[in-house]
């Protein structure tokens, strides 16, 4: 045999490491796997398979289009979700990547290059069995077993013999049950797993993996799961005329056939008959969004079948109520006598007084442990605003403590070591009281500043003559930059909030150490879109990939008071995001809000491509954020947490979830 260590040896194949869910998400290709095998369980239900591996997934019809979409092709996330919005065929976004991804998981979708989940081979099973006719037999067998018992009531065994037999022909009723059901399965084309001994379990058996009968659909589940007690009924109804000390036994097993706490054939005829199949992306979740607890309980609670829960709990009782009167005979126990005793005793005595006291106390407790962490989150959140409001403390003006301050500018965040010790050494501090005018609007500006501590305002002289409030800026944040890249002529005033220090920066040392890093477009889009994305509510909490994403997408526009942005019962093609100014929102040429900067529209209108349903008029001049329909599109399914933010606002913008879409086509992006 040929040596591993010899030069010409060539090692197998390692397997590449699986992606994670933000690559999956993004970047993976995927294509729907060939093997798969697809069933309507019902109207409202669908059963997919990977057979190879043995894997299921179960669907809506509308989720199974989704997956659908990845058939006959290799394509990304963002590119189907893309196309699912354009055909209006998108499911809420949180069910769209909850299938994705445990459909990768489960080999259902399939990365190129990636190898396949390993193989669960099914049994050659040759054997059949019309399901058509095992429900007479079952009706048959059950009448036989009822007429039996009236006329052949049980007797107790009085001998060891007895219940070895009646054991015996449990087991055997058992096995045969399996066996007539995995036939059953197979004539309706399901596959059987597993066959095989059981011997751990209180009737060893044969026994057979069944599950694939939901291959079959509803009615051969129902088959199915007859098939596996039809033999046990046809002993109860022949065995008590032969030997009635061997029928307990017989009951007993049947009564374990029936039993609520695992799935029983019982259990699974109430629910094939009664109940619904857990849907996928209802339960067990992996995509890390809906692994939130609140989530996932409320996710469950909504989707819980009430109905079956309703038979199950009912059927529970009934079960219990019969394994008390089969556990009566041989205790030759009587439960009217057992209640009379308890009646006559009195009733409630201190024990269970005790029981009552001890849970009232659980509750109270219960209770005044909420109200006390409601009250200790409250007392902290009033706390941390009231740091907020007062003034920063001046920090040391260190070398160390000014690149600290450098590099936390979104301006400088790729800059590195001894390019911000540059800008610390040629920057100039300089101290303001509160309320100290910095920058006056319309007076030359040769300098771009940097706030080291404290806090600014940023104002806009107005027609009128007074100054309007545009933006607060703190540590890290930079203003005066549009008068070296424009017209060299200050826009805005800003004044002093609070007492502060600013790192002011002179032209030219600015273009010879920023300039010749940066260009005056990427200088803009950190500094106005970038920074302004840092500040307001809507994109706090996005990642800086999402914020510059948006920010090369977005354009700057400038409106004139008057100027009309959208009309209502228009299309409208754009999301606006507002950067300064105020709009005045109208219906039926009364006003109904004010949008000031911060505020955004449009993307309700865009997502369903649909008319507007108001006018949009500047109020005061204005400047606008911009992005096109498409580019808005492309933004949004490129980072699921942005989706998943905008789905969540504009469903509660609508008051109803926003997807599955409604409206008119997306012709217009063809």
């Amino acid at each position: 045999m040929e040596s591993k260590t010899q030069p010409n040896y060539i090692p197998p194949p390692q397997p590449l490491p699986k992606p994670d869910q933000s690559e999956l998400l993004s970047v993976v290709s995927l294509s729907l796997a060939k093997d798969i095998r697809a069933t309507v369980y019902d109207e409202e239900h669908v059963v997919v398979k990977y057979t190879p591996a043995r894997t299921y997934l179960a669907l809506t019809p509308a989720q199974w289009k989704v997956l659908k979409a990845f058939a006959d092709r290799t394509a990304t996330v963002p590119q189907v979700l893309f196309e699912l919005i354009s055909d209006r065929r998108c499911i809420p976004l949180r069910e769209f990547y909850e299938i994705i991804i445990k459909a990768y998981e489960r080999g259902i979708l399939q990365a190129v290059g990636e190898p396949a989940p390993a193989e669960v081979p099914a049994e050659d099973w040759t054997h059949r069995a019309s399901g058509r006719k095992v429900r007479p037999m079952v009706i048959v067998a059950a009448v036989g077993a009822v007429v039996s018992m009236v006329l052949q009531p049980f007797a107790l065994p009085t001998a060891w013999w007895e219940l070895l037999v009646g054991w015996l022909i449990a087991c055997v009723a058992a096995s045969s049950g399996y066996f007539l059901s995995a036939c059953v399965a197979r004539d309706e084309e399901s596959e059987i797993y597993h066959p095989g001994w059981r011997f751990r379990t209180l009737f060893p058996r044969w026994n057979a993996d069944l599950h694939d009968a939901v291959m079959g659909g509803r009615e051969t589940v129902v088959n199915v799961a007859l098939a596996r007690i039809a033999p046990l009924l046809v002993a109860m109804g022949i065995v008590p005329f032969l030997h009635p000390g061997i029928s307990f036994l017989l009951f007993c097993a049947f009564i374990y056939q029936l039993s609520p706490f695992w799935w029983s054939p019982g259990l699974t005829l109430l629910h094939a008959r009664y109940g619904k199949p857990s849907l996928d992306a209802f339960r067990s979740f992996i995509f890390e969004p809906n692994r939130n607890r609140w989530f996932a309980l409320r996710t469950r609670l909504k989707h819980t079948d009430l109905k079956f829960l309703n038979l199950h709990l009912g059927m529970t009782a009934g079960w219990l109520l019969l394994v008390l009167l089969a556990g009566s005979l041989p205790l030759r126990a009587n439960a009217l006598e057992l209640w009379q005793n308890y009646q006559s005793s009195g009733g409630l005595h201190f024990t269970a007084l005790a029981m009552l006291a001890l849970l009232g106390f659980m509750v109270v407790g219960s209770i005044g442990t909420a109200v006390w962490l409601i009250a200790h989150s409250a007392l902290h959140r009033i706390t941390t605003w009231i740091n907020k409001s007062l003034p920063p403390k001046s920090v040391p003006l260190s070398a160390e403590a000014l690149q600290e301050t450098i590099s936390s500018s979104l301006l400088f965040k790729g800059f590195g070591r001894d390019e911000r010790a540059r800008i610390a050494e040629a920057a100039a501090p300089r101290e303001y009281k509160r309320g100290a005018m910095i920058v006056k609007e319309g007076d030359p500006g040769e300098e771009i500043f940097l706030v080291h501590s404290g806090r600014v305002e940023v104002l806009r002289d107005t027609p009128a003559g007074r100054p309007e409030w545009v933006a607060t800026l703190e540590r890290g944040d930079v203003f005066g930059e549009r008068a070296l890249l424009e017209t060299g002529v200050r826009t805005r005033s800003v004044r002093a909030l609070s007492p502060c220090i600013l790192l002011a920066l002179h032209r030219q040392t600015f273009e010879d150490l920023v300039l010749s890093r940066l260009n005056r477009t990427q200088v803009e889009e950190i500094l106005q879109k970038v920074a302004f994305l840092h500040r307001i509510e809507l994109s706090a909490t996005w990642s800086p990939q999402a914020m510059f994403a948006f920010a090369r997408r977005a354009l700057m526009q400038s409106f004139e008071v008057g100027q009309t942005l959208i009309r209502a019962h228009d299309d409208n093609q754009y999301f606006f995001l507002l950067y300064e100014g105020e709009l005045s929102v109208q219906k039926n040429k009364t006003e109904v809000a004010r949008l000031k900067a911060g505020d955004f529209f449009g993307e309700i209108s865009a997502l369903q491509n649909s008319t507007a349903t108001a006018t949009v008029k500047v109020r005061t001049p204005a400047k606008c954020l911009v992005v096109a329909k498409r580019e808005f599109l492309q933004f949004l399914v490129n980072d699921f947490l942005v989706g998943l933010h905008f789905e969540k606002i504009s469903s509660d913008r609508l008051g109803e979830p926003i997807f599955p879409l409604r409206g008119r086509s997306f012709d217009v992006l063809r």
